[in-house]
């Protein structure tokens, strides 16, 4: 089963289609209709997968500047945040702002902005294609199980949902530093070194 998951009104027609109901034209003013559950579980799906933090969504080394009252308020779309390796301060999320534990304190100083690593949430169109592809086929499975309970199309479509999840895992891996035993591995590259 192919799935062309470009826009979130194509990925919801996807689900719709998965229990045989008819595509919509639009995601306004559904109400609750089986197009609306659809969308619900796309985008919950969505911010399931997201969270998870991928080559796409993580930044390890992220310097948020504080604001003229010293402040970080956190963006809505931040999904998870710890402090970076690179960060000395015990700095934590709370009520929507960066606090520093240390100093027991919101308040950061203008030229040391804390540096965090942080997962970010994205629109659906503004994912990569292996993402789109993948939280598309896991929310058809959810909702073809949860609208008809057909244990034939389940496992069909469970097949397609690890198909897209190595086609995600092969794209993560792409992003990652090339290492390897000559250039990584401490007892190779001591032998080299002599």
């Amino acid at each position: 089963m192919q799935l062309s998951a470009t826009t979130e009104l194509e990925a919801v027609n996807q689900l719709l289609k998965a229990v045989g109901e008819s595509p919509v034209n639009s995601l306004d003013n559904l109400g609750f209709t089986d197009a609306s559950i659809a969308r619900d579980t796309l985008r919950t799906k969505a911010r399931e997968i997201q969270s998870k933090g991928w080559y796409f969504n993580r930044d390890y080394d992220f310097y948020f500047t504080p604001a003229s009252d010293g402040q970080v308020v956190l963006p809505a779309n931040v999904i998870s945040i710890r402090p970076s390796t690179s960060e000395t301060r015990r700095v934590t999320p709370r009520a929507g702002k960066l606090y520093n534990n240390d100093d027991a304190t919101y308040v950061f100083a203008a030229d040391s902005g804390p540096i965090v690593e942080v997962v970010w949430m994205f629109d659906f169109e503004s994912l990569p294609e292996a993402a789109r592809r993948y939280i598309t086929v896991t929310a058809a499975t959810q909702y073809q199980a949860q609208f008809q309970g057909s244990e034939q199309s389940y496992g069909f479509t469970k097949d397609d949902e690890k198909f897209a999840l190595m086609a995600l895992l092969d794209e993560e891996r792409s992003y990652e530093p090339r290492g390897n035993m000559f250039n990584d591995g401490t007892d190779v590259s001591e032998i080299f070194t002599r």
